[in-house]
């Protein structure tokens, strides 16, 4: 990923692609309405979310396999709704890969320089280079029925790849992969954007891939983009309670504002009141209600063993040091193992309930179990006034 200072400035430059009030609709039905998107030259760009929002469309209108209803796209400053795909130089590597199935392996990489009557040998050369890159040289000559998923993935992105394109369009590419494969794809994907330097425009459902990959994470919604951001921006500092429940696993309360100093508010919620830090645009706490989140992560547990207040032992040790501005009491109503992480759902005297991420190790250290909890261990829940962000 690039690093942010160089992602601003090249918000500075002109932007290679422009989607400006764009809309599509199919019949009577929206499918993507008024957007207005600039990605720069050699940005790695993320459209999440899900199924029916849009996010799809978007790329097929960038590919020219759809024609905007309104509205218009540019690419290095030129119009292009009415360029046909081939017309656009922005390949397209599909969730199916959509390899050509009686050709081998070599033959469908060099399948699109052929179209461009560029001659065998140079394109024959430019294949094995490309292969190469991928680490797949030796199956040149093997047809697409004797690869595995991963090298199947490898192929199409050399087909994709092997024009050179300025632009590489991905939709939803490794969402058939196994786990392990995901994760080497993530890495092939990200090293070759940088080496590259050109841009890709990547199309998922999945917020690891986006997170991992992206420079800016675009979050669509029924046909509208919901943010725009980093994805720090974006997991952090969600733009409206459709992202905070999109991304994450965020704590979501809502209430109204209690009091205000210097330095802090109070909000009375469902689970009582709640700390945080005076917002820097105050403009959100205006209204009658108003939107907290809290990430799982970011709070901490500890466990009462006498069932007093008098011996508590924390848990998410990470948090343990940081002032417990909130702190409201909970039982444990289920216990998610993914890895080594733990994500505890609980429920709070008020019934209201609450995820917190820990990881394993933390929960070992002290016994702590699902049994423990039932036989009326109290857990207290807490987190501190920063970690509380105010929807605008």
């Amino acid at each position: 990923m690039k690093a942010t200072e160089e992602i601003m400035g090249d918000m500075h430059q002109e932007p290679q692609i422009v989607f400006e009030n764009v809309v599509k609709y199919f019949g009577d039905v929206a499918a993507v309405q008024k957007m207005n998107l600039s990605i720069q030259k050699g940005e790695f760009i993320a459209i999440m979310g899900s199924s029916g929002c849009g996010k799809t469309t978007t790329l097929r209108m960038l590919a020219g396999m759809e024609t905007p209803t309104e509205g218009e796209i540019r690419l290095n400053g030129e119009r292009i709704n009415e360029l046909k795909p081939s017309e656009r130089n922005t390949p397209m590597v599909w969730q199916s890969l959509a390899l050509f199935p009686f050709l081998n392996v070599i033959e469908n990489v060099e399948f699109g320089l052929k179209m461009r009557g560029i001659e065998t040998g140079e394109r024959r050369r430019r294949a094995l280079e490309w292969l190469s890159r991928m680490e797949i040289e030796e199956f040149a000559d093997r047809s697409i029925d004797q690869l595995s998923g991963g090298q199947r993935q490898r192929v199409a992105l050399a087909r994709a790849l092997v024009t050179e394109p300025p632009v590489l369009l991905l939709d939803e590419p490794l969402s058939a992969l196994d786990a392990n494969l995901v994760v080497r794809m993530q890495g092939v994907l990200s090293r070759l954007q940088k080496e590259l330097g050109i841009t890709f425009v990547y199309v998922t459902h999945s917020q690891s891939e986006a997170f991992a990959m992206a420079d800016r994470v675009v979050i669509m919604s029924k046909g509208v983009i919901e943010q725009i951001g980093t994805p720090q921006e974006v997991y952090r500092k969600p733009a409206s309670q459709f992202v905070a429940n999109f991304v994450g696993s965020n704590n979501i309360l809502s209430g109204s504002l209690q009091s205000m100093d210097g330095s802090s508010v109070t909000i009375d919620t469902e689970i009582g009141l709640v700390q945080a830090n005076l917002p820097v645009d105050r403009a959100c706490l205006q209204g009658s209600h108003l939107g907290l989140v809290i990430s799982a992560d970011a709070m901490s547990l500890s466990v009462d063993d006498d069932s007093s207040n008098s011996s508590r032992t924390h848990i998410n040790q990470t948090h343990a040091d940081q002032p417990s501005d909130n702190q409201f009491r909970c039982r444990l109503i289920s216990e998610e193992f993914v890895g080594a992480m733990v994500t505890l759902l609980v429920e709070t005297d008020s019934g209201f309930e609450l995820r917190i991420q820990l990881f394993q190790k933390e929960l070992d250290q002290i016994g702590f179990s699902e049994s423990a909890s039932n036989n009326g261990t109290f857990l207290w829940v807490s987190w501190s006034r920063e970690s509380v962000y105010i929807l605008p």
